[in-house]
């Protein structure tokens, strides 16, 4: 289990539960039915919000591509959210077994309710997982690596712990198995007081203590561990799944404060703002990486 001294340089697990332990409910109205929390792939043409599952379910297609994860044993997901890749992977590419790892008991529980015996939740944090015995066939982190590593570390300390990340992914696959990251980095935001305003209170309140890392920190912490297959940068796909869930929020607004109170609905629709203004100006990235272990 991870020790006293591992969990003082991780962010605080109940800050992440704050924000992650709202009700499996509110989290539906917001995100819809394919309880998807990150970006899409859209089509030209398509309406943001009447295809937004649609959107979803083609960017977890294409990442079990990228990953050559169809029709294997077993995949593993750091940070599975509610289920939906590890449900998809299992109903409809085939694979065998899904192993997802998150901190949140709610997911665990939403994931449970699904009753598909192919996939398993597993409440614990990435550097206490371990396989079977058996490697796994492909990995995915899709917008999870955020919650990873404590923003109050020395950037020196920052990328110490993307480097024990990446050597944890590295000891659950197996030789030639690829991971896809999927990850929100920042470099040098515009000092703007409004801006700045906004980045405290992601990371005082609703995100406490966790760093968006820097796309230098990620690859120093992979270097000789992985090869990187394909590197692309995409903030408009999280940017529009954002306006689509803030779409949602403001139309069932009445119905959100059943299920939460004001402040909870209000810390969700400026968060929400904030990522999709941040990510549309291009002041945070979105880059998906497909990573292929090295022996």
């Amino acid at each position: 289990m991870t020790t006293v001294d591992a969990r003082s340089i991780n962010p605080d697990v109940e800050a992440i539960r704050h924000h992650y332990e709202v009700g499996n409910d509110l989290y539906r109205l917001i995100l819809g039915p394919t309880m998807m929390y990150s970006g899409g792939y859209w089509e030209d043409g398509e309406d943001l919000v009447a295809t937004l599952d649609e959107a979803q379910e083609r960017k977890l297609d294409v990442f079990t591509d990228l990953a050559h994860a169809a029709h294997t044993a077993k995949v593993l997901d750091i940070g599975c959210g509610w289920g939906t890749m590890l449900n998809r992977l299992t109903t409809v590419h085939g694979v065998t077994r899904a192993v997802g790892v998150t901190l949140s008991r709610t997911q665990a529980d939403f994931i449970t309710a699904l009753d598909n015996p192919a996939i398993e939740a597993r409440v614990e944090s990435w550097e206490d997982h371990h396989h079977d015995g058996q490697p796994y066939d492909a990995a995915f982190c899709i917008n999870a690596l955020e919650h990873f590593v404590l923003s109050s570390l020395t950037p020196k300390e920052r990328t110490q712990r993307y480097r024990v990340f990446f050597k944890q992914v590295h000891s659950l696959l197996k030789p030639g198995a690829r991971f896809v990251l999927h990850t929100m980095t920042v470099e040098n935001p515009p000092l703007r007081r409004q801006l700045l305003d906004d980045l405290k209170f992601l990371q005082r309140e609703e995100f406490e203590g966790c760093h968006i890392p820097r796309l230098p920190e990620l690859a120093t912490g992979l270097d000789g561990l992985f090869e990187v297959t394909e590197i692309r940068n995409e903030p408009e796909s999280f940017a529009r799944a954002c306006r689509a869930w803030l779409h949602h929020l403001a139309t069932r607004r009445t119905e959100a404060l059943t299920l939460a109170d004001e402040t909870t609905v209000a810390r969700f629709e400026r968060y929400l703002d904030i990522f999709a203004y941040t990510l549309e100006d291009h002041i945070f990235n979105n880059f998906r990486v497909t990573l292929t272990r090295r022996p």
